[in-house]
């Protein structure tokens, strides 16, 4: 017996694919019945998105008997396993509160995803959650449908390293490449098929096709603060919709940039500035209560330059006070003492000991930040290396 897997994203794709296997039956891969359907929730997505499939998918999963397995990662750790959310063929409620969510990672770490890199949290918080769960799980060989749609042929071929068994991927007819590397992953017990693709689906046909039979828009599902999600006018209007967890982003932002001011949510604005701009008053009322609702610190955070880009990170916390005035009143304290002024950079105030150079590597950077008290003291491979690696490129340097 083979296992007729769905990856269910809960966004455009995944969703038409669905939609088509329950309205026409001579496009499905097995018996409904049969058809195993699995979310992986980062803890992260917005709301609407949930009260969508909630209204309009999980009443024909209960009609049809399909079975729902909702799962998310249970901890910082690999170690921490997975969660089971939910496992039935009566589902009444998505789980969009997930377990240990990827805010949660990104507010410990003091950063934010990186739009100039691969998608790594959804490689650790959906690819691999779904990974473990399927190999604990199913032990059938598998069939399992992604709903990258034809255009999407680099995810195809990412999907087709994270997973062993045979999965219904939702790429459109538009990602050919992403589908041909991906069947080079292929095993004997897991074989990727591509619905869209098979079906010639581009984003916009499944949107028709959404709309034909649900008389619904759907949206683009994404956690609130994913820089691959493009500010158009309609995602900025979505914003609006949800000032809290837009003002849980900005959070989210503000401790990033206090780490490093470089580190914006998107490419070329800060999140602050675009929510400003599209008078997203709410949001950021939300942002400013949460900015003085939390205890505060003054960090210290150091940064050692291999090349450009390239750094290992130390971060460390000098003080922790139960208010923002207090941390700010220190850290004017070490402008002071050092005679070094404090600058301001996206309205938040630094005391810079050390610049790094933009030309000549390695490089040192350090300075003094007040910020929320969220971010754990940590370097890479422990604090005593980083002061080593400090101190000896302090001394390469003197010559």
């Amino acid at each position: 017996m083979t296992v007729t897997i769905l990856s269910y994203g809960m966004g455009v794709e995944s969703t038409a694919i669905l939609l088509r296997w329950v309205f026409e039956a001579e496009t499905r891969p097995c018996e409904l019945n049969e058809l195993l359907v699995i979310s992986a929730q980062t803890g992260n997505e917005y709301a609407d998105t949930g009260r969508d499939v909630e209204k309009y998918v999980l009443p024909l999963m209960r009609a049809h008997r399909i079975r729902y397995v909702q799962v998310a990662r249970g901890g910082q750790r690999e170690a921490d396993g997975v969660v089971v959310l939910s496992d039935t063929v009566e589902p009444h409620r998505v789980r969009l509160d997930g377990a240990y969510k990827l805010s949660e990672e990104l507010e410990r770490n003091g950063t934010v995803p990186t739009y100039s890199a691969e998608h790594r949290c959804s490689l650790k918080f959906k690819a691999w959650v779904i990974e473990q769960w399927l190999t604990a799980n199913v032990r059938l060989p598998a069939r399992h449908a992604f709903g990258y749609n034809s255009a999407e042929t680099e995810r195809v071929a990412r999907s087709e390293a994270a997973f062993r068994e045979r999965i219904a991927f939702g790429f459109n007819r538009d990602e050919s490449e992403r589908v041909a590397r991906s069947r080079s992953y292929n095993t004997a017990t897991r074989t990727a098929f591509y619905p869209l693709v098979e079906w010639g689906w581009d984003r916009n046909r499944c949107q028709e096709y959404i709309l034909s039979q649900l008389g619904v828009i759907w949206k683009r599902s994404a956690c609130v603060f994913c820089p691959f999600n493009a500010l158009n006018d309609s995602a900025i209007s979505r914003h609006r919709e949800h000032p809290q967890s837009v003002g849980d982003a900005l959070m989210l932002e503000h401790v990033s940039l206090a780490l490093n001011p470089r580190a914006t949510l998107y490419k070329d604005r800060s999140l602050i500035q675009i929510t400003i701009e599209s008078g997203n008053r709410p949001a950021v009322d939300t942002y400013r209560q949460k900015l003085n609702s939390k205890q505060w610190a003054v960090y210290r955070v150091r940064r050692i330059y291999s090349r450009k880009a390239k750094a290992d990170r130390a971060v460390e916390q000098a003080a922790v006070f139960a208010t923002a005035s207090e941390a700010v009143d220190r850290l004017r304290a070490i402008s002071a003492s050092s005679g070094i002024p404090i600058e301001e950079l996206r309205g938040i105030n630094y005391v810079i000991l050390e610049r790094r150079s933009e030309t000549v590597f390695p490089c040192r950077e350090e300075y003094f930040v007040a910020a929320p008290a969220v971010v754990e003291e940590k370097a890479r491979y422990g604090l005593p290396w980083f002061d080593r690696k400090w101190s000896a490129l302090q001394m390469e340097l003197a010559f």
